[in-house]
């Protein structure tokens, strides 16, 4: 190949890198939403700047993310119908989860029986700090989980409120019920009635999972603040 045409092939070359590039870093998987008659506003994702956001990860519209909280590839966290989405500090929401929730504002109002509600304040979905939600495990909005709960693999939380250091075992199926502190959900389990979710056993230190929260959390953290520090 000739001097010129190689000089020739390799300006296009990086500019098609540099293209790629430009694109890369628009971050067009943190986007506002669209406009709806539900909602007139447009809502841009408020992230603390500790948290860290994979790039095959989707955020969308009313979403609050706190300090040093992992959010895992292919997750999708959507507060573009239900409004007001809030993850915890020290979360982590892994691989392929989906946190969405039905409408529950209506022209500027709040539609109460689609909400949960924390400090007077209505939300799709509300998770505290130090929360696990494992590989493909799915909140669907009203839900609300306490500090320190574990959400296994492939998971089903809807129209819930899951209170502090709950284990959540995988494939569990978990509908319109309250769960108390310190309990444990056996795995593939269906629960859709308050009197199953009251007996549930209790999470002790017996417990082969008792502490298995900790250590997730403690490891994501260590995760955030590395890949963070990879990017400088």
């Amino acid at each position: 190949m000739k001097t010129k045409n190689k000089l020739f092939m390799g300006l296009i070359a990086t500019s098609l890198v540099g293209k790629a590039i430009e694109m890369f870093n628009k971050k067009d998987n943190v986007i506002p939403n669209t406009q709806t008659t539900f909602n007139l506003n447009q809502d841009t994702p408020v992230i603390d700047k500790t948290a860290y956001i994979h790039h095959f990860a989707s955020i969308i519209e009313s979403v609050n993310i706190k300090k040093e909280t992992f959010v895992g590839p292919f997750s999708s966290i959507r507060g573009d119908e239900g409004l007001k989405i809030h993850i915890g500090k020290y979360s982590n929401i892994q691989d392929g989860v989906v946190i969405h929730g039905m409408k529950n504002f209506e022209f500027g109002s709040n539609v109460v029986m689609n909400s949960v509600f924390k400090d007077n304040s209505p939300f799709s979905v509300y998770i505290s700090e130090r929360c696990t939600l494992a590989p493909q495990s799915q909140i669907f909005g009203p839900a609300r989980i306490d500090s320190n709960v574990f959400i296994g693999m492939q998971c089903l939380i809807f129209d819930t409120y899951v209170h502090e250091n709950v284990v959540i075992e995988p494939g569990a199926k978990i509908i319109g019920v309250t769960i108390p502190k310190y309990r444990y959900v056996q795995a593939g389990r269906v629960i859709t009635n308050q009197e199953d979710a009251d007996d549930l056993p209790s999470n002790t230190e017996s417990y082969h999972y008792f502490n298995i929260n900790e250590k997730i959390v403690n490891t994501h953290r260590e995760l955030t603040l590395g890949y963070l520090g990879d990017r400088k």
